[in-house]
């Protein structure tokens, strides 16, 4: 479909703090310092992939360089003297975009944003090839702002020569250090760097997100469509959006469950739900049966056994206290946790436990296994062998 052309986590990606989500803590701290003109010569962010730490960074760029920052000493009536037509949009936001500068980096044109990819530009040389660089002041605009992607993966010597930038950095330079690995990342860059954690969005912020993109892009969908897709994608707003695309290019403008199932190739929910049933109630052969069942239409396996630890994480929650029920809420359908709570009485505490690590060991053993379905068949006669499911809550 052309107007897909674009990817959507490329087309829908915030252009203000305001668009981000799940980061509430890191935007809310960034943002009153940027209005405040409290800019740190280097930051360090750090969390799983996909969160936004790069599109955060891109907007601290942004914001820095903006004509309506205070700092940059252009009055917001000049700005709004030469975009009449912002007259109205604007509401004192930093970054405005609406300025000279905001369009350039909106346009990916600003040649005060340097991103580099510590993956492929690891070494010494390279970091020495920045040093040189960042002498010369920036042409237009106040700050040069240097984002490092995967940090992590640069050289001991690299960083060492890094260190020596971060200790005394040009007044127009600003590092943003961008990890997926904070451990790897040496204390004596960290300690020189102002540090933000990033987390995973919810399943209902992403959902949310998945809504309204939906709405922008004119596409109908099942309200569970919605839902398989964010827990698919593991609290990466980016992978959601890639996984949506991947849907709308061989589905119709109608997103269903069913289409995500065929062209992800995952089994339907009814199916995980009956293999958890057989489980809980020790029926040993069904669940085997279902076990090939699955096996044969070529489902994925690990798929499979991520919503199996979901179920008993959950299940083992609820058991614990029917009050966190509010909290799952967050991440769970009030149909599924209906689902878990009417299995409930056939676990005892003991098995749910048990559960969880079996096939936490199962997840590591499906990706050596020169049989697909044997850890989890596995895992399936251990924890039924010599069990009765219990009557007690």
């Amino acid at each position: 479909m052309a107007k897909h052309h674009q990817v959507l986590y490329r087309k829908y990606r915030p252009q203000s703090f305001e668009e981000i989500i799940g980061q509430e803590q890191v935007v809310r701290v960034l943002n009153n310092s940027l209005k405040q003109g409290r800019i740190a010569h280097a930051y360090l962010f750090s969390g799983p992939r996909g969160v936004g730490k790069t599109t955060i960074a891109r907007l601290v760029a942004k914001s820095v360089n903006c004509e309506a920052n205070n700092s940059t000493g252009k009055s917001l009536t000049s700005i709004l003297k030469e975009n009449p037509l912002a007259s109205g949009v604007f509401e004192g936001k930093i970054p405005c975009n609406i300025c000279e500068s905001c369009s350039e980096f909106n346009a990916g044109s600003s040649f005060n944003l340097i991103e580099i990819d510590a993956a492929s530009n690891r070494g010494i040389d390279e970091v020495r090839e920045l040093r040189e660089s960042i002498r010369f002041v920036p042409s237009r605009g106040k700050y040069k702002v240097y984002v490092i992607d995967e940090c992590h993966q640069l050289t001991k010597d690299a960083f060492n020569a890094l260190l020596k930038t971060l200790e005394e950095p040009p007044e127009h330079a600003i590092f943003i250090l961008a990890t997926t690995e904070l451990d790897k990342v040496p204390a004596t860059i960290t300690s020189r760097t102002q540090q933000f954690d990033f987390r995973r969005p919810s399943g209902k912020d992403i959902k949310n997100k998945l809504v309204k993109i939906c709405g922008m892009e004119r596409i109908n969908f099942e309200d569970g469509a919605l839902e398989t897709i964010a827990l698919i994608a593991e609290g990466s707003m980016r992978d959601a959006e890639s996984v949506l695309g991947r849907i709308l290019a061989v589905a119709d403008e109608n997103i269903t469950a069913e289409a995500i199932y065929k062209t992800l190739g995952l089994p339907k929910k009814e199916y995980i739900r009956d293999f958890f049933s057989c489980l809980a109630s020790n029926e040993k052969g069904r669940a085997l049966s279902l076990i090939s069942e699955m096996t044969k239409e070529g489902y994925d396996t690990q798929y499979i056994v991520k919503i199996l630890l979901r179920y008993f994480r959950n299940s083992m929650l609820l058991k614990t206290d029917m009050e966190l029920e509010t909290i799952l809420l967050e991440e769970e359908t009030q149909d599924d946790l209906n689902f878990l709570k009417s299995r409930l009485a056939l676990f005892s505490n003991e098995r749910l436990t048990n559960g969880i690590r079996m096939f936490l060991e199962t997840r590591e053993l499906l990706k050596k296994s020169p049989i697909p379905q044997l850890p989890l068949e596995m895992a399936v006669y251990e924890l039924t062998n010599n069990q009765q499911p219990t009557t007690n809550n």
